[in-house]
């Protein structure tokens, strides 16, 4: 009986803990502005498109990164949305509920392997398919933290909880690309209204070798 009432007050503590933590996280060191980020990675140039202010009221980052990046042959979008810190009652706004608003209605969501280390380790992120009238898009997105890439967010909240726990951390960052931006690739769709398999493959394609030049 006695080990019951401890370990039920070691739990109670520890939950406790872990609620004061979410509940006033400490916010996360001061770090370069998302704005410094190279403009040039490898073959593709950036260039900036601020969102609107209603848009930045809506998503509620601390600090945002929204680029648009060519190269010779492609375009690409990158946006990352930083949190310095998340606290009980917060959520991330995911592409599966900011893309709606914009008209964007999810067709496909599908795991993805990515390579997102430097040394070569590929992580899971998630792979949407999205339509607007005749026109799909391909969306890559995944949470990023100091340590791991996530792309379930079951997943984030738990590693949330424990990171709150160990370090006391709480930042993360939704990091989109959009590797299917030209106006001529997302159109390039077959005539029963679906993007061709090769299509998706190419942008997907794309999409790695920039994440690849990215973290090099």
């Amino acid at each position: 009986m006695m080990l019951r009432w401890c370990v039920l007050s070691v739990l109670l503590l520890a939950t406790v803990g872990v609620r004061d933590r979410l509940a006033a996280p400490p916010a996360a060191p001061d770090t370069q502005a998302l704005s410094q980020f190279p403009s040039t990675i490898g073959s593709w140039t950036g260039t900036d498109s601020p969102l609107d202010q209603d848009v930045l009221k809506t998503a509620a980052v601390d600090d945002y990164l929204n680029r648009n990046y060519r190269s010779d042959k492609a375009e690409l979008g990158l946006y990352v949305g930083y949190y310095k810190s998340q606290r009980k009652g917060e959520a991330l706004h995911s592409p599966l509920q900011c893309l709606p608003g914009a008209g964007w209605e999810p067709m496909t969501a599908e795991p993805y392997r990515l390579t997102t280390g430097a040394d070569g380790t590929a992580s899971t992120v998630n792979k949407l398919i999205v339509q607007k009238g005749v026109d799909q898009m391909l969306v890559l997105y995944w949470y990023q933290t100091l340590n791991r890439v996530t792309a379930s967010e079951y997943a984030r909240k738990l590693f949330l909880v424990a990171d709150a726990f160990r370090t006391g951390r709480t930042d993360v960052a939704l990091v989109r690309d959009q590797p299917d931006r030209s106006p001529r690739s997302s159109r390039r769709i077959e005539g029963d209204g679906t993007c061709a398999p090769v299509c998706r493959a190419s942008a997907a394609r794309r999409s790695s070798a920039f994440v690849q030049e990215l973290v090099l």
